[in-house]
């Protein structure tokens, strides 16, 4: 009979993890990074919220290009002690870009992007008018 994975028999994978990523892992400090975005779609807008802690403002941009929003960034390192001090740095700075394909026409004139501790809300109004039309399918 085999024995149940217990917290106890993890600890040497647990190391052995730890070896391999120091080993083969490049720091995050230069690596892009993805950061997390929630979308909701109501029948007059989408809204997107991105969180980006420690991302100064004026490090972000939100374009749209055709049919696609474009969230865009850098999130600098903050050396506030010597880097040689650190036994492990793992968040991860550098720049990053979401895209978000928009499945409806927008108001690229009414779009609004506001941004309050740490987290980016983008605001995109549909373009009025323009709703679905359902083909019937009928057998031949």
């Amino acid at each position: 009979m085999i024995a149940p994975w217990t917290p106890e028999r993890m600890r040497p994978f647990d190391r052995f993890n730890r070896m391999m990523e120091e080993f083969f892992e490049t720091p995050n400090v230069f690596r892009n990074w993805m950061p997390t975005v929630d979308v909701k779609e109501t029948n007059k807008e989408f809204t997107f919220v991105a969180e980006l802690p420690g991302v100064k403002e004026e490090n972000i941009e939100v374009e749209v290009i055709g049919d696609a929003l474009h969230i865009r960034g850098r999130r600098d390192f903050v050396d506030e002690e010597k880097r040689e001090d650190y036994v492990r740095i793992e968040r991860s700075y550098g720049t990053f870009h979401r895209m978000f394909t928009l499945e409806h026409p927008v108001k690229p004139d009414d779009i609004v992007a506001t941004f309050k501790d740490g987290l980016l809300m983008v605001r995109v109004p549909k373009l009025e008018g323009v709703k679905p039309f359902r083909v019937e399918v009928r057998k031949n």
